[in-house]
């Protein structure tokens, strides 16, 4: 599977999504403590928008420097740090372009903050290490494993056009598939709000 899973998901559907990755003892949410501030945690009470996920077996998280600063990594995660350095969006934290055991997640159900209410965007679980060949051995078996939860739950749906083509290539979940059904329009753009 790629270094992306694109998701067509309505509110229950993301419920589902924060349900199980709550359970997951493999996964940590990267949570905002104030501007420049971040904290992991296990469990999260609500999914929307984007979160950074990391995958607690792949490794440490890095702290990027400023300068000639030589980078290092946050001790515990779980303790909080200030960045000290950030990225082009702030909701989220900035490890690098392809740190392997951080992934964003980006889950936007039709008319969150604002967005139209009569479409469906793409959402989606993004794994940057994954793509660039940096890829530790228990991230790339999570990353599987979630991945067959996906598609045990979720049909593959086409983008725009008739729904079901061999072209599809964004998985659809029962929720956001009755949307679809039911004529709610797919968007395929992606949204940031940093």
């Amino acid at each position: 599977m790629a270094g992306w899973i694109g998701l067509y998901v309505d509110e229950p559907d993301i419920e589902l999504l924060r349900e199980r990755l709550n359970r997951d003892p493999e996964i940590a949410f990267i949570l905002p403590e104030g501007p420049g501030h971040w904290r992991a945690v296990w469990q999260i009470d609500d999914a929307q928008g984007q979160t950074m996920l990391w995958h607690v077996p792949g490794g440490p998280l890095p702290l990027l420097r400023r300068g000639a600063e030589k980078d290092s990594l946050i001790e515990d995660p779980f303790a909080g740090w200030t960045a000290c350095r950030a990225g082009r969006d702030k909701t989220v934290p900035y490890f690098g372009p392809s740190w392997p055991s951080a992934l964003l997640l980006s889950l936007f159900p039709p008319g969150w903050r604002g967005l139209p209410r009569d479409s469906i965007p793409v959402s989606g679980l993004g794994w940057y290490g994954r793509m660039m060949g940096v890829s530790p051995l228990p991230t790339r078996r999570w990353w599987q494993r979630f991945g067959s939860w996906i598609r045990r739950r979720s049909v593959r749906v086409t983008r725009d056009g008739p729904l079901f083509e061999p072209h599809a290539d964004i998985w659809a979940m029962p929720a956001g598939l009755r949307a679809i059904q039911s004529g709610m329009e797919r968007r395929y753009d992606s949204y940031s709000f940093g």
